[in-house]
């Protein structure tokens, strides 16, 4: 039985202002070069190229960022994560792997130099927005944060589950 579970996207404005700059200079490219013909650069990438290159970077980057996810759930048996598509399976941290666990709010850049599966001097990190998260420490002594936007409904929703498996 699912006693908590969320999905959290990449959707940050500042993000977003990024990711669309390479379809805009995709577009420009294809214009100067393929409608207008005029070369681009010292060593020009082919038509062919260039309009490959617009589709592969142009429309699959955003559309990859778009669908990307970190899925987390919480059950009797542990804590279940996905980050879509670079897990294409459900992973499961078992109850009975997990030392401790409490939520808490980092620094994402200071900590783990970003957002996404990172990793830190201590710590592994899959989180998409925010600086609160759950912070799991495993009975092998390594460490593995999940960013939440409801860290603490994250934290109770585990107690009360992992009260449940013992």
């Amino acid at each position: 039985m699912t006693t908590f579970s969320e999905q959290q996207y990449f959707r940050q404005k500042w993000l977003w202002i990024i990711i669309l700059f390479f379809p805009i200079f995709s577009a420009y490219g294809i214009y100067e070069q393929v409608i207008l013909g005029n070369i681009i650069g010292d060593k020009p990438m082919s038509d062919e190229g260039l309009i490959a290159f617009a589709i592969i970077v142009g429309i699959g980057l955003p559309l990859g960022f778009w669908n990307m996810k970190l899925k987390t759930r919480v059950t009797n048996k542990g804590l279940h994560y996905q980050f879509f598509p670079i897990h294409l399976k459900e992973r499961v941290i078992e109850f009975k792997d997990i030392e401790s666990f409490k939520a808490r709010t980092y620094s994402p850049m200071k900590e783990f130099g970003g957002w996404g599966i990172r990793y830190g001097f201590e710590s592994k990190a899959y989180n998409v927005s925010g600086e609160q998260g759950l912070q799991i420490i495993l009975k092998n002594e390594r460490k593995v944060l999940f960013g939440s936007q409801n860290h603490k409904q994250l934290e109770k929703a585990m107690r009360a589950a992992s009260k449940k498996e013992n």
